[in-house]
């Protein structure tokens, strides 16, 4: 069994119910900075609850933690689960700087831990498929590939929690690094990297540091083009979407978190469910890596692509001028 913990109980109260539902898996400890809070998650699930990160990090039967912390603090936290010698999984996105990400990837190597990013995305099964798809060559060449979330964020989300949400410093961003970091992930692991990016960020509508609508055109290597279009302005939670087709075939996935899709293309459908997924979240990879010595889906080289590609759409916005990926690092 591997044993975790998980800090932080806002998205963290899911994931603790993940481990304790996930086989080779047991949640031993549960810790927020709010004793309320962590005493009610604790009874809740029956493990242990603290409000200490040092008292945590300390248990022997402690192997992995879950840092489920605003994201700014995720490479702060994380580096000191490494230094403890426990492996590290983030919530998404990874933290809000590539070099953050970078002292995050440093501790976890130079302490020999797994480090992984929790991008449930990834473990759904269409989206799992099309990527396999993609890299066999099933829908031919590529030629474009589109992200689109369009969701309603009211001036109340924003306050909670002490008004980290659409600060760059506790969010990284706004509606493209927040509610758009699991779709900008899809992008990249289904198309790869861009080479050039034009951004823009700059509607703002709640009063936020952040941008309320975020947009880019992406090119690829393979004359590939990428499109993101996200916001948090609509009058409703609407729609969380990807697409992507080649010469050989599309599909349009209605909900990225939850694999429904729409297949053009002979046969494509029944070629996709060919393609098994062994794998279906984060506690199961990690418990399968631990266990196995198997590759987690996404690790902190795979994590750090989306802040990568954050930070050149928001320095391209700034400029108003296309830029090459990383050229604001």
């Amino acid at each position: 069994m591997v044993g975790f913990a998980v800090v932080g109980l806002g998205m963290g109260r899911g994931r603790a119910k993940l481990v304790t539902q996930t086989e080779g898996a047991r949640l031993v400890c549960v810790c927020d900075l709010h004793e309320e809070l962590a005493r009610e998650v604790g009874e809740e699930l029956s493990c242990d609850w603290t409000t200490s990160l040092d008292d945590t990090l300390a248990r022997d039967d402690v192997d992995a933690v879950l840092v489920m912390t605003p994201s700014g603090l995720h490479a702060k936290i994380g580096v000191q689960v490494a230094r403890a010698g426990k492996h590290v999984v983030t919530t998404k996105p990874m933290d809000v700087s590539t070099a953050a990400c970078d002292e995050l990837i440093a501790a976890a190597k130079s302490t020999d831990v797994l480090l992984g990013i929790d991008y449930q995305s990834r473990y759904v099964d269409t989206n799992f498929r099309v990527a396999t798809a993609l890299q066999q060559g099933i829908f031919g060449r590529p030629l474009l590939g589109e992200v689109r979330f369009k969701w309603f964020r009211s001036n109340e989300y924003f306050e909670h929690g002490g008004g980290w949400r659409g600060t760059w410093a506790m969010d990284g961003g706004g509606s493209l690094a927040n509610q758009g970091s699991h779709l900008i992930d899809l992008l990249l692991w289904f198309m790869g990297d861009p080479t050039q990016v034009y951004g823009d960020a700059s509607i703002m509508n709640h009063d936020i540091e952040t941008e309320d609508v975020g947009l880019a055109i992406l090119k690829f290597g393979n004359g590939a083009r990428g499109v993101i279009v996200g916001t948090t302005t609509f009058p409703t939670n609407a729609y969380f979407s990807a697409e992507v087709h080649g010469t050989e075939g599309g599909i349009l996935i209605d909900a990225a978190l939850d694999g429904t899709a729409r297949y053009f293309g002979d046969d494509l459908e029944q070629k996709l469910a060919a393609i098994d997924n062994p794998i279906h979240n984060i506690v199961e990879d990690l418990v399968a890596a631990v266990t196995q010595g198997t590759q987690l889906r996404v690790d902190g080289a795979e994590g750090r692509r989306t802040v990568a590609l954050l930070e050149t759409i928001y320095a391209s916005s700034k400029a108003q001028t296309a830029l090459a990926l990383g050229a604001a690092s």
